[in-house]
């Protein structure tokens, strides 16, 4: 074993963990509890509703959202595993290719909810609170993902000196 991990570390893998498993919770509920239960974070119900703004794509919007759903919840995963398995170099360097993806992903998603609450002329209120909860969202995710990867980066740096 090298030597003890920076408390940041700490902090972070059990954030990622966290995350993980509120994704994990929220979408199995989602699927469970189908009517009157969080209807503002139904994001399929909002990518219809702004089927027009999206230029009528709403079968392959619906596609694009489960993959990104999807990369997210490994993402937050893979970043916590690199951050639990921190003294083992593969582990970080595949935490740091994942974060910097991440950042490449999940940025641009989170500009999508704040074009869709800047042009909503027409949308309903549990819509505005749809792309407000996942701007949160997003945006949270996306600041954790920017620090796990510079805390990674950081490392790297540190071994090759």
């Amino acid at each position: 074993m090298s030597a003890k991990k920076p408390k940041i570390v700490f902090l972070l893998q059990y954030l990622n963990l966290i995350f993980f498993f509120a994704a994990i919770a929220t979408i199995t509920l989602l699927h469970t509890y189908t009517e009157n239960f969080l209807d503002f974070l139904r994001l399929p119900r909002l990518i219809y509703e702004i089927n027009p703004l999206v230029g009528n794509g709403w079968p392959i919007s619906l596609h694009v959202y489960q993959s990104i759903l999807i990369f997210s919840i490994l993402l937050v995963l893979i970043d916590s595993l690199g951050l639990f398995f921190y003294s083992q170099k593969a582990w970080r360097f595949i935490s740091d290719i994942t974060s910097f993806l991440g950042f490449l992903v999940i940025w641009p998603t989170a500009l999508f909810f704040i074009y869709t609450i800047a042009s909503a002329e027409n949308l309903r209120t549990i819509d505005l609170q749809t792309s407000l909860a996942y701007f949160t969202i997003t945006f949270s995710l996306f600041i954790l993902d920017l620090v796990t990867w510079f805390v990674d980066d950081q490392s790297f740096v540190r071994k090759r000196r």
